[in-house]
C-alpha cells in the first residue's frame, strides 16, 4: 500500500533522556463551549472550592454530560467570559468518585451494562464517544448495535459506521 501527501516534519536533535515535569499553572481557564458541547448549566458558584473530578457544569442538550474539574482549586466565574477559571490550583488524589446510592431507582431497570454506561457519563468519559453515523453523542442509556474501536488514526478519512458494519 502506498500513501501520498501529508507532511514530513523534521525535528532537530534528539529527545532528552530525562523527562521533566512541568509546574502546575497558576489558573486553569476551562471553556464552557466546544464544537460538540455547550455547558450552559453551571453547577458551581463564584468563589466555591472544588475538588479534582467535581462537576463544574453540564450540557442539558447532550444527556447532561458533565464538565469535570481537572484540578482542585477555587472557582471564578467572572474572570473570563465563556470560561470557568479555577485558581489556587492544587493537585489532589485523583480517585474516580461515583456514588452508586444516587441511582438505586434506575439500577434495577438498567442492569449492569446500563449502570456502567451511567458511570461513564457521570465520570465525564461519555463525551468522548460518538455515533458512527451522525457523529453526535449517543444516548448513554440506549442499546448500541455495535462498538467500533479504531486502532489506526485515519483522519480525516474516517468511514461511517454503516460503511464498516453491514446489517446483512
Amino acid at each position: 500500500m502506498k500513501f501520498r501527501g501529508g507532511y514530513n516534519i523534521t525535528l532537530a536533535g534528539r529527545p532528552d533522556k530525562n523527562i521533566s515535569v512541568l509546574p502546575e499553572p497558576n489558573a486553569l481557564e476551562i471553556p464552557l463551549k466546544s464544537r460538540r458541547f455547550n455547558f450552559s448549566s453551571v453547577c458551581v458558584e463564584d468563589g466555591q472550592k472544588v475538588d479534582t473530578g467535581e462537576v463544574l457544569a453540564t450540557d442539558p442538550e447532550n444527556f447532561s454530560v458533565p464538565l469535570i474539574s481537572p484540578r482542585a482549586g477555587t472557582v471564578s466565574l467572572d474572570e473570563m467570559e465563556g470560561h470557568i477559571v479555577v485558581k489556587d490550583i492544587s493537585k489532589a488524589d485523583e480517585q474516580p468518585d461515583y456514588d452508586e446510592s444516587k441511582i438505586p431507582h434506575a439500577a434495577a431497570k438498567m442492569g449492569p451494562a446500563g449502570t456502567n454506561r451511567h458511570k461513564l457519563l457521570t465520570l465525564g468519559a461519555w463525551q468522548f464517544f460518538s455515533d458512527a453515523y451522525t457523529g453526535s453523542l449517543p444516548d448513554p442509556m440506549g442499546n448500541p448495535q455495535a462498538v467500533i474501536v479504531s486502532t489506526l488514526s485515519m483522519e480525516p478519512f474516517l468511514a461511517r459506521g454503516d460503511a464498516l458494519i453491514n446489517s446483512d
